[in-house]
């Protein structure tokens, strides 16, 4: 008996951290209807860029090292000249976030030298070169970059991608409250349904709220260093005024460390309360500020389940195409017959249409010098089915944050408004359907024989005849 409030303080702590339901982000990262709509976000955002991109280099390209200059040219306090160089700016800042992404994964796994020497320690010694602020602090500098050196390309790739992922990643948000809250897997096209409905009061305006209040305040200490910049009169007002500039600083810091800490909760939020965008901005930011230390918990256990699950999830991925690759390539040569390649490098069919590296570079483009003009054809669809496989590999790390965000989000609310985690907005069509299977249900058991009267024979009852009752 002494035992018991030790098991249960020990229960408590569990379910105060939150341990149990992160755990529960990787169930509700897997299911196909997410993994569907974020492998057709992943492969608009391509076709997006690629477009933006052809538009943009009839007027010259950029050097694939231009963020990494920018950034050194940040930290020494210089001035940045774009190089020009031969690739387009989204090719330059894909790549860059995506060593950014892959980075601040393999240095949140704990205990990586457990695995030095063998394929995983290679993989996240690979990954890990930096620590997960550095990579974080990348990731901002790259978006900095685009900002800074491209404008107008930012302006429209960033109003498109904002447009995208806001109708994309609410969908996802959707699916993965409802399935947290109520255990129920709703369709592609339900939650897709309800993010269109909420999408422009809710999703799209949600994260331009903040983004539209730091220009209105960035633009009133804009114009109040233009009245500085009048002779005397100027000097005395502006100087008078000047508080109210370090207002208007104050308020920028603020929204600033807002957005970085509460901006992946405005999606979950509409998702999950059915709100518009300023309740969502409201709790996104209020949350994490009421319970820091609870956010601060939730979002280091979240990011350190999400790169032991992207490990494997990558490494499975490698396992896959590594041995068809191996098996097919057989095929095309079996034991050396019909080689391929120079006379020294013998290799398969295969081996040239699909060059396959390590974990790190699943897939690179063959080279089309030593390719017949028919297997440009293989090579292609070949290219295509792979980068598919990839590409799902990839919606399953965007599923995985959405979903992540929307426990986060469940979780805060709980400790900050004291709501229960079974508690989701509902819409009348919702309610509907969700009202129609419990009854059906309820019929179905009432009409069901007892499991105990199950072997009983029920025997009629037959009333004895007259004469027996006269006599």
């Amino acid at each position: 008996m002494t035992q018991q409030p030790e098991a249960s303080t020990g229960r408590d702590w569990i379910e105060a951290s939150g341990l149990l339901h992160i755990f529960r982000t990787l169930g509700l990262a897997v299911q196909p209807a997410k993994l569907g709509i974020g492998l057709t976000a992943i492969i608009v955002t391509f076709l997006f860029g690629w477009l933006l991109d052809a538009v943009w280099m009839t007027h010259g390209g950029v050097a694939r090292d231009a963020i990494s200059q920018f950034i050194l040219a940040r930290h020494l306090d210089a001035p940045y000249e774009e190089p020009a160089g031969e690739y387009g700016i989204f090719h330059v800042w894909r790549d860059h976030q995506r060593r950014c992404i892959l980075g601040l994964l393999g240095s949140s796994i704990p205990g990586a030298s457990v695995a030095a020497g063998t394929t995983i320690g290679s993989y996240m010694e690979t990954h890990s070169t930096a620590q997960p602020l550095e990579n974080l602090a990348g990731m901002v500098y790259g978006v900095w970059w685009m900002v800074a050196s491209h404008p107008l390309y930012s302006l429209v790739f960033g109003a498109g991608l904002l447009l995208l992922w806001s109708y994309a990643g609410g969908a996802i948000c959707r699916l993965a409250a409802v399935q947290f809250a109520r255990d129920e897997k709703q369709t592609a096209g339900t939650a897709l349904r309800y993010a269109r409905d909420k999408l422009v009061g809710g999703f799209l305006m949600a994260p331009c709220i903040p983004l539209i209040l730091m220009g209105v305040t960035a633009l009133a200490l804009v114009l109040g260093g233009m009245v500085l910049r009048i002779p005397i009169l100027g000097d005395l007002i502006g100087a008078l005024a000047f508080p109210l500039a370090l207002v208007g600083g104050f308020i920028l810091a603020m929204l600033v460390v807002g957005v970085f800490v509460g901006g992946s909760l405005f999606w979950p939020c509409v998702a999950v309360e059915g709100s518009d965008a300023f309740d969502a901005f409201s709790r996104g930011l209020s949350y994490p500020f009421s319970k820091p230390w609870k956010w601060i918990l939730y979002v280091i256990l979240t990011v350190v389940y999400a790169a032991v699950c992207w490990l494997f999830v990558n490494l499975f991925t490698f396992l896959m195409l590594k041995l068809t690759r191996v098996f097919v390539s057989f095929g095309t040569s079996p034991f050396g017959w019909w080689p391929r390649g120079d006379a020294e490098h013998p290799v398969s069919k295969l081996a040239l249409l699909w060059p396959l590296g390590g974990p790190n570079n699943l897939y690179r483009p063959p080279d089309w010098s030593q390719l017949a003009w028919y297997e440009d054809f293989s090579a292609v669809l070949i290219g295509c089915f792979v980068l598919l496989v990839i590409g799902l590999m990839w919606s399953f790390l965007a599923s995985f944050y959405f979903s992540g965000s929307t426990v986060i989000y469940c979780l805060l609310r709980r400790d900050v408004d004291g709501t229960d985690l079974e508690e989701v907005h509902l819409d009348e069509e919702e309610s509907e359907s969700t009202d129609e299977a419990p009854s059906d249900a309820a019929d179905t058991q009432e009409n069901r024989p007892d499991r105990n009267d199950a072997g009983k024979v029920s025997l009629p009852v037959v009333e004895s005849p007259p004469h027996a009752q006269d006599n």
